[in-house]
């Protein structure tokens, strides 16, 4: 079996087994700084990766992002900090600085300008701790998979 067909098919697997264990707000804002990363990548995505596949995954990794904020990250702050918005957002900015610090450590661990086969791997066990649902799980799916496609070409 090919990665490709693992990948797709750890991703369509059982939604309701990973939902078993709510993912922490460290895990989900380690997953956010990736999916930072790779959208960093591909916004100046080599030629040899077509201009289409390029936006089907940042479409399906926007959407992620936007999901594990809306779900995750912003009631896991508002639920820690006991309902009070002020402290939430305070969290938040830290979470953000975080964010950017794990998008300057990938950059120093893969300053070429193309997609690796690992940085597919770390999105796709992303997607194995906090799995969304309807269209944002279809373009998740297909962003991995172009992600695999993308990485292969290099």
């Amino acid at each position: 079996m090919n990665f490709k067909k693992i990948m797709l098919a750890v991703i369509v697997s059982s939604n309701a087994q990973w939902a078993m264990a709510a993912p922490s707000l460290n895990e989900m804002q380690e997953c956010q700084g990736i999916l930072d990363y790779v959208d960093v990548k591909l916004a100046s995505a080599p030629a040899n990766y077509p201009a289409q596949d390029v936006e089907k995954v940042r479409k399906g990794l926007e959407g992620y992002n936007d999901y594990i904020q809306r779900e995750i990250i912003a009631p896991g702050l508002l639920a820690f900090n006991g309902g009070d918005k002020s402290k939430a957002e305070g969290m938040q900015k830290q979470v953000s600085a975080y964010r950017g610090l794990i998008v300057k450590g990938l950059q120093a661990r893969h300053p070429q300008n193309r997609l690796f086969m690992d940085q597919a791997v770390a999105v796709n066990n992303c997607a194995k701790k906090a799995v969304p649902s309807g269209q944002e799980l279809e373009d998740l799916k297909v962003a991995v998979n172009l992600m695999v496609e993308l990485a292969k070409r290099n």
